[in-house]
């Protein structure tokens, strides 16, 4: 103990030991300097790193994002440029549908005057000429009178089927959603209450159709399977829909020749003589006609000893 400062004095082996551990301090406060000098280097130099990448992305996404606006107003020009071609074929369009109904409207009062009124002359002066031979006519005279009479009858009904056969094609479609299996009982029921032929009707599920069109086009093609079906022994025709977007009228009648396959939807071609079967041969024709406007395909096969007249939806109605 020093007797001038009052503090303890040290050996100099423990002075030298003192000494020792401050050198070891130092020299590991040195060496954590280091290591922290490292670690803030090896920070700095991630961060600087980690910048270039973000402006690296940063300038990609940008020139990404760029092509991406150009292509939006590429996308955006092109599709104003389709909506006018649109607003201009459907211009077109209406104004063609509206010449189209012009001319409809003008044949029709053409047939149902010029045409007519040499047909109604015939039929009056073939009167006129019965009457005046009286009862002394000769029987051939008469029987080429009413050879003339029948024949001026059947031309207007040609010319009446002629004019629905055109007002069907351009006529406006009220399309709703259908029950098909209510709309095929009421055309049997209001067509075919006494009908010689069983009809049978399998059909559950609903199509979209303007329902008046479609029921005459029902109509028909039911009223071709009855009038095939009659001459043969249990005559039967069964309506039946073998998948969601096919419907089938099958029957066993007599059909038809493979000679007449090209032509059986052709307006006034008869797959049989007039002294087999009645018609003018203008209902297939008319069920095609009211199909195609309804996308849907109509077909007519003979499929072993039945005749399937087929339905066929390619194109679904819009909503």
């Amino acid at each position: 103990m020093s007797i001038i400062t009052g503090q303890r004095l040290l050996t100099p082996a423990q002075a030298s030991e003192q000494q020792r551990e401050l050198d070891g301090l130092r020299t590991k406060q040195l060496a954590l300097e280091s290591l922290c000098n490292q670690l803030r280097s090896e920070i700095k130099r991630h961060e600087e790193t980690a910048l270039d990448q973000l402006r690296q992305v940063s300038m990609q996404h940008g020139t990404d994002l760029m092509a991406k606006q150009t292509e939006i107003l590429g996308l955006k020009e092109t599709l104003s440029q389709l909506n006018q071609s649109v607003d201009l074929v459907s211009q077109r369009q209406i104004k063609e549908n509206s010449e189209l109904l012009d001319q409809l409207n003008w044949l029709s009062g053409t047939i149902a005057h010029d045409f007519r009124a040499p047909l109604r002359a015939i039929d009056a002066y073939s009167f006129f000429l019965a009457d005046d031979l009286g009862k002394n006519a000769p029987p051939e005279a008469n029987k080429s009178l009413e050879e003339i009479r029948r024949n001026g009858k059947r031309m207007g009904v040609l010319l009446d089927a002629l004019i629905e056969y055109l007002r069907l094609g351009v006529c406006p479609l009220n399309i709703q959603q259908h029950d098909l299996s209510e709309v095929l009982v009421q055309v049997v029921n209001e067509h075919f209450d006494f009908s010689p032929v069983a009809i049978e009707i399998q059909v559950h599920g609903t199509w979209r159709f303007d329902k008046p069109m479609m029921m005459r086009a029902f109509k028909e093609l039911i009223d071709n399977a009855v009038k095939f079906s009659k001459p043969v022994d249990s005559p039967r025709i069964l309506i039946r829909l073998p998948s969601p977007d096919n419907l089938e009228i099958v029957d066993n009648g007599v059909g038809f020749s493979e000679t007449h396959d090209a032509q059986k939807f052709q307006l006034f071609h008869r797959m049989h003589g007039n002294d087999e079967f009645e018609g003018e041969g203008v209902g297939l024709a008319i069920a095609k006609r009211i199909a195609s406007r309804h996308h849907i395909t109509l077909n007519l096969n003979r499929v072993g000893n039945q005749t399937v007249a087929s339905l066929q939806r390619t194109d679904l109605l819009p909503s």
